[in-house]
């Protein structure tokens, strides 16, 4: 009986300590850096299960939006996470810019949470990054989690009648709400108000911890991989995501003619290229229309690296957003959007 109580005080005091050297972990994602991918990766699934808020179901900072679903609240919030505290000013459409930029802006931004520029300041995003670097005006619509769906609903929703360029960000969230619009006869399914309001009670009460809560969210992850998981079908996945992001755009063709844009692919730390590797075979067929086939699609996983992130959050640090910038703004003048003639010798680039 001495020897199962001591081991049963031994396992005690292992998982105590497992618990609590993930909660520092959690708490402090500088010496979490420290550690290799693979291991921050488990510490940050903690992170994103256990702590992290949705932003537009938070009190204050998101509103319901009966053609969108939401938007963010016009005025100003705050929000706060573990790695970063940013002011948000909202103008009347409900996106993250001000006022004056609603009215004919040069250059204007779709995209979800990355393009936003959650957990950075206002002036540390890409997007406003990139306006001082061209001197042109620049509106950022993007919203957290929106599709190519609502991306191109909130499209039609500004003035258009300056634009000189579209940048557009995809992530792999895209592809749910991209597919539901397909299966759906080409109608948005957009989240009703009551639906809204179910969410925002859910994910507004204040995420606290409790002893064993990181090993809790450990053991049910293991759970759900030893769970049997039912077959795919072909109706759940009647296209790829590139072709329901083709899709989608073709549907919008009259917003997309004869506008320069530029599309690259975002989905934090651990990003692959397979969306826009994929994208550039397809733009390159000849039975494409021609808006599709004049994409100008970018990888920027080749100049983004770990530093360029947040550890826990996984969005773009100021220095990541930096380099979108540059590569955006290197684009634009190479493919002469800017209207300048004269490349800079490659010598002469430099990214963060």
């Amino acid at each position: 009986m001495t020897i199962f109580l001591l081991i049963i005080f031994a396992v005690l005091i292992i998982l105590a300590v497992m618990e609590a050297g993930m909660y520092f972990l959690v708490h402090h994602p500088r010496i979490l850096r420290l550690f290799p991918r693979r291991f921050r990766n488990s510490i940050t699934y903690l992170y994103i299960q256990g702590d992290r808020k949705i932003m537009h179901f938070q009190d204050g900072c998101g509103l319901y939006s009966p053609d969108l679903g939401y938007t963010l609240k016009p005025g100003s919030f705050t929000y706060s996470e573990v790695e970063f505290t940013n002011e948000y000013r909202v103008n009347s459409l409900g996106v993250r810019d001000d006022e004056k930029a609603l009215a004919a802006p040069d250059i204007v931004f779709l995209g979800d949470s990355f393009t936003v520029g959650w957990g950075v300041n206002h002036e540390d995003t890409f997007a406003h990054l990139l306006g001082k670097k061209t001197k042109l005006k620049t509106l950022n619509t993007a919203i957290p989690s929106y599709g190519t769906v609502r991306e191109m609903l909130m499209l039609r929703k500004i003035d258009r009648s300056a634009l000189k360029c579209l940048i557009l960000q995809y992530c792999d969230d895209d592809y749910d709400e991209n597919r539901l619009y397909y299966l759906n006869g080409n109608r948005p399914q957009i989240l009703r108000a009551e639906t809204f309001k179910k969410y925002a009670a859910i994910h507004g009460k204040p995420k606290t911890y409790y002893p064993g809560k990181y090993l809790h969210l450990k053991m049910n992850k293991k759970l759900e991989r030893w769970k049997t998981k039912p077959a795919k079908t072909q109706e759940a996945h009647p296209m790829s995501d590139l072709d329901l992001f083709i899709h989608v755009l073709k549907q919008n063709e009259d917003l997309l003619v004869d506008i320069p844009m530029i599309v690259f692919e975002m989905n934090g730390v651990n990003q692959t290229n397979a969306f826009v590797t994929g994208l550039k075979k397809k733009t390159a067929d000849p039975d494409q229309p021609a808006f599709i086939r004049n994409l100008i699609v970018l990888d920027m996983s080749q100049y983004l690296e770990d530093r360029h992130f947040l550890v826990l959050d996984g969005h773009l640090n100021p220095s990541g957003n930096q380099v979108v910038a540059n590569v955006l703004y290197e684009t634009m003048l190479k493919t002469g959007i800017l209207h300048q003639t004269a490349d800079r010798p490659a010598a002469e680039r430099r990214y963060p």
